[in-house]
């Protein structure tokens, strides 16, 4: 089960006020940011890294030619800089190239997922910015990536309650992007907590775009990037932000979680737990909230051997926060792929009768008939107390009928193997040469003297 839960919220807060230093959460977020080395880092976390690193890449490559990066870029006009886009023969200032590349990472809504927040597609582009700015070593931008990722999900931490009002990848991802911004500008830890302090002041973002089908939401995440990156740059120049900003009055916390009863969490073993681990990768272009109910109806029907015309009727019970997050109740008509990509009913349906949602171009086909039939016959139901699996009932016309449940997200653990055929999966099609050399810097990016070589490559691509 994804360790990140609302218990282990409560928990990690209980148990962190007991050893309350008394230090502003800023201050010992700022430390950890500054303090953190990829070669005091344990291997299995710099392994971590990598693999995120080369997923978000992937779906970053995949996203290329999608219409929100290319507003994106557009919107960046004739600017010009060190920093290289994904994909494109193309580089810009610093926090436009995070803003145009974390709107690539996240475009085919595919990749990874921590704390409520789409944490790669926010630290990963800041690293990169910032890096190739600064001809940073493949070790830093390694330790960039993973207080990237750990802060991300401390920002939501702390704060739980922000949710469903407002959106922790625009809000928490900030944040984590001006973190993942701050270790490899090499900012001191005093800097690093004014750059943290003023990505909460730049945070924002909602969810109506999912119910609309509209790229604002898509948007968010570029801008939760640049707006990291900002926030690092203008530390690094002498700017300020208040001390006790993410726990004290009028604060972040009480502005996006409605108070800071939580707070404590945002530092429960700090440094000695890399949250990196929680990460949850997809398998599927869809929303994450989706992918669970989506593999268990995958799972009844080829498992129970059920033919997809004998289904009359689908019930999905799932958690609140899963059953409220913004598009998961979405219905027909789809104006738009995101519509349907976000419907538990519309995925539910195409999965069970067979169609490739593997694919993210599948969902051109918004009017597809036969799915809208089924998605009408696919009951959402609120959920029992304190629930946390997901169940999906099949009822079949001969009257039989099929259950199974899980707890979310389970089946999405990621290991080096499925990375790596995910990469392969997504690079599909392109030249194997640059494909082939890009892998190989990712997978011995401690070793890469300036990461400049590596902007160079996804430039090539």
């Amino acid at each position: 089960m994804n360790a990140i839960t609302a218990a282990a919220v409560r928990a990690a807060s209980a148990a962190s006020a007991m050893h309350d230093t008394g230090l502003p959460i800023a201050t010992r977020l700022g430390a950890f940011v500054a303090d953190t080395s990829a070669a005091e880092l344990p291997a299995s976390i710099v392994a971590l890294a990598k693999d995120r690193l080369l997923d978000c890449l992937a779906t970053g490559i995949a996203a290329r030619k999608l219409a929100v990066p290319a507003v994106a870029r557009a919107f960046c006009g004739d600017a010009r800089g060190p920093a290289s886009l994904i994909g494109h023969d193309d580089r810009l200032p610093a926090e436009d190239a995070a803003f145009v590349n974390a709107t690539l990472v996240n475009g085919c809504t595919h990749d990874d997922f921590l704390a409520k927040s789409h944490a790669g597609a926010v630290a990963v582009p800041a690293a990169l910015a910032v890096g190739e700015a600064h001809g940073a070593s493949g070790r830093e931008m390694l330790a960039a990536i993973v207080v990237g990722y750990d802060v991300c999900a401390r920002a939501w931490l702390g704060g739980p309650d922000m949710l469903p009002r407002f959106r922790a990848s625009g809000v928490a991802g900030a944040v984590g992007a001006a973190a993942a911004a701050a270790r490899v500008e090499g900012l001191n830890a005093e800097q690093a907590a004014n750059a943290l302090g003023l990505a909460c002041m730049f945070a924002s973002g909602f969810g109506a775009g999912f119910h609309a089908g509209t790229m604002d939401v898509k948007l968010n995440v570029g801008w939760a990037a640049r707006s990291g990156v900002s926030a690092a740059r203008l530390a690094a120049c002498g700017a300020t932000s208040a001390p006790r900003v993410f726990e004290g009055p009028s604060g972040f916390f009480e502005a996006f979680a409605n108070g800071a009863q939580h707070a404590a969490a945002a530092v429960h073993l700090l440094g000695e737990r890399y949250l990196i681990e929680d990460t949850v990768y997809k398998e599927r272009p869809v929303c994450i909230f989706v992918q669970t109910p989506v593999e268990l109806a995958h799972r009844l029907v080829r498992d129970q051997g059920i033919a997809p015309a004998s289904i009359a009727r689908v019930r999905i019970r799932a958690p609140l926060a899963t059953l409220t997050n913004p598009g998961y109740q979405n219905v027909a008509p789809f104006a738009t792929q995101l519509q349907a990509r976000i419907s538990a009913r519309f995925t539910v349906a195409a999965t069970l009768l067979g169609r490739p949602v593997g694919s993210y171009k599948y969902f051109d086909q918004v009017d597809d008939a036969e799915v809208l039939a089924l998605a009408e016959r696919i009951e959402l139901l609120p959920p029992g107390e304190s629930m946390q699996e997901v169940w999906v009932e099949l009822q079949c016309s001969d009257g039989r009928s099929f259950d199974t449940r899980g707890f979310e997200m389970d089946h999405l653990t990621p290991t080096g193997e499925k990375t790596i055929a995910k990469y392969h999966r997504l690079t599909d099609g392109l030249p194997a040469a640059p494909v082939q050399r890009l892998f190989d810097t990712v997978m011995s990016l401690e070793h890469l003297a300036d990461v400049r070589a590596l902007g160079a490559q996804l430039r090539a691509i």
